[in-house]
């Protein structure tokens, strides 16, 4: 595939050629009565497009012949797409070229599971900046949900065609984890006369736990607890850590032991063990702040995996800095890298019937919709509500 390069001259902070694709949705059937989906596409030589990013309005395809924009926002149309909507990815694809650079008129595969994999991580990084980038609309509960998504998100290494592209590695986390199961790591306990120890703890100071309730769960042999043990074992023992890892650890034990155990992660919603009602009274604002830190670490972890394809290189044929990006996956981080939070602010349309992501300026803040129709369509299914209600 051609490469791609920016120039820094043109109105926008970079601009990138690439090819729209060829593609079909293939059904392959890896057992009997088991079958699997999987993305064919190639390169489309005849389709060239250009993507610039604009400041304001994100990435965008632009015309080759005039330079106007053609479609705006392109992060946002792709995660706009509904969950498991093949086709609608495959009209993406179609329109705005694959995700990684493929061959001209030869197939490359990528499993519909993969691609899911690859959209939630990027979904859930867009809204943890979403939610850190909110002044007055931080929604702690959502964030709480997205910020664990990306701690209990697992290493791994998807195939695309014959290449191997791995996920980000949360080093941080990792190292955290790592913490958690040196069980040889024991530090001298003070006992009080209420037989409770004392925690040194950034996000309350200090927190006393009871030396029966910890025994009992570092002594339990339920290994579908060991997650949870890991968590108690790091928090008691692990005052020396490094204070990144400290925190992911302190954030970690308050969630599970005060707020709640979570049993799965459902979106932006924690579900918490055996339906139980969550504690939010421990939310405390320094919980809260503690929860932004961590989001932080893990968003900056996530993008700056996401474009380590992308570096700069100087072009002696034009004399030009220009930025050379290996895939259109690289180009919609590289587009998240380059928002400003200070500036302008991305957000979710508060349209219940429309998952569109748009740009919003720090002096705009009360604009909830994403455009003048869905202002317009929210507005009416409030006022069909309110009628309905008072009859």
């Amino acid at each position: 595939m051609k490469k791609i390069f920016e120039n820094f001259y043109l109105g926008y902070l970079f601009t990138f050629d690439s090819y729209g694709c060829y593609c079909t949705i293939d059904n392959e059937t890896v057992s009997p009565g088991e079958q699997i989906s999987k993305f064919r596409v190639f390169a489309d030589e005849k389709k060239p497009i250009r993507f610039a990013f604009e400041s304001g309005v994100g990435l965008v395809r632009v015309s080759l012949d005039k330079g106007q924009t053609e479609e705006a926002n392109i992060l946002s149309t792709f995660l706009a797409i509904d969950d498991y909507d093949m086709e609608g990815y495959k009209k993406f694809f179609e329109r705005n070229g694959f995700l990684f650079s493929v061959p001209f008129s030869q197939f490359v595969d990528l499993k519909e599971d993969d691609l899911f994999i690859l959209i939630d991580r990027m979904r859930t990084t867009v809204n943890l900046m979403m939610q850190i980038s909110e002044i007055d609309r931080k929604d702690y509960k959502k964030m709480l949900a997205y910020t664990l998504s990306l701690v209990l998100s697992q290493s791994q290494t998807l195939k695309i065609g014959n290449t191997d592209y791995p996920l980000c590695e949360h080093k941080k986390v990792q190292a955290a984890f790592d913490y958690s199961r040196d069980f040889d790591k024991i530090r001298t306990f003070t006992v009080d006369a209420n037989n409770e120890i004392t925690v040194k703890d950034s996000i309350c100071g200090s927190h006393k736990v009871n030396l029966d309730w910890y025994n009992a769960i570092k002594n339990n042999p339920d290994i579908t607890a060991s997650f949870e043990k890991g968590i108690v074992h790091a928090y008691v023992n692990g005052e020396d850590a490094p204070a990144d890892l400290r925190i992911i650890i302190e954030w970690l034990f308050h969630l599970y032991f005060d707020i709640g155990i979570v049993e799965q992660i459902n979106g932006g919603t924690l579900v918490f063990q055996n339906g139980c009602t969550p504690n939010w009274a421990a939310l405390t604002s320094e919980m809260k702040e503690a929860t932004i830190d961590v989001a932080k670490i893990l968003v900056g972890e996530e993008i700056n995996s996401n474009v380590s394809g992308v570096r700069p290189v100087y072009d002696i044929s034009v004399m030009e800095p220009r930025w050379r990006v290996d895939s259109l996956l690289s180009a919609m981080y590289f587009s998240i890298f380059y928002m400003k939070p200070n500036v302008e602010i991305t957000r979710q349309c508060a349209n219940p019937k429309c998952n569109n992501f748009f740009v919003v300026s720090k002096t705009s803040l009360k604009k909830k919709y994403c455009c003048t129709e869905c202002g317009n369509r929210a507005n009416q299914n409030n006022y069909r509500n309110r009628h309905k209600a008072n009859k």
